[in-house]
């Protein structure tokens, strides 16, 4: 017998290990209401594919907040730009720029910029240098 989880999201019961369909439907819904159609088509392409693999490599697939902070290794599902897109497109594709996270973290993240954006913006910056420095989890 399988065993259960709730979504978080929805509430809805789903099989452990896996993902509600809530999330793929929350995705749509962001795309077509809130993002640009040049985001939405960076995001689609093969240039942030190539630079979300090269940071995630780089973190060694570790959420890198959670371990700087916590020092929890969890498995990091979700790149970010710690500079928005909307903010510095230029630097969309530096990997300096990109911190691996997972996609709970990622949420915590995007509440502590509401907040205070640039002293967050700063923090991220500097615990994702130190943390490459060091090595990364090793």
């Amino acid at each position: 017998m399988p065993l259960y989880k709730r979504c978080s999201r929805c509430g809805k019961r789903i099989p452990s290990g896996t993902k509600c369909a809530c999330i793929k439907e929350r995705h749509k819904e962001y795309d077509k209401y809130s993002r640009d159609n040049k985001s939405k088509q960076y995001y689609r392409g093969k240039e942030w594919k190539a630079s979300r693999a090269a940071a995630l490599e780089l973190d060694q697939g570790v959420d890198v907040y959670l371990f700087m902070t916590q020092g929890i290794i969890k498995t990091a599902d979700t790149v970010h730009h710690i500079v928005p897109l909307r903010d510095a497109w230029e630097r969309r594709n530096d990997v300096n720029n990109l911190m691996s996270l997972h996609h709970d973290t990622h949420g915590t993240i995007e509440k502590k910029y509401k907040k205070d954006k640039t002293g967050t913006e700063k923090l991220l910056k500097k615990m994702l240098l130190e943390y490459r420095s060091r090595g990364g989890a090793v």
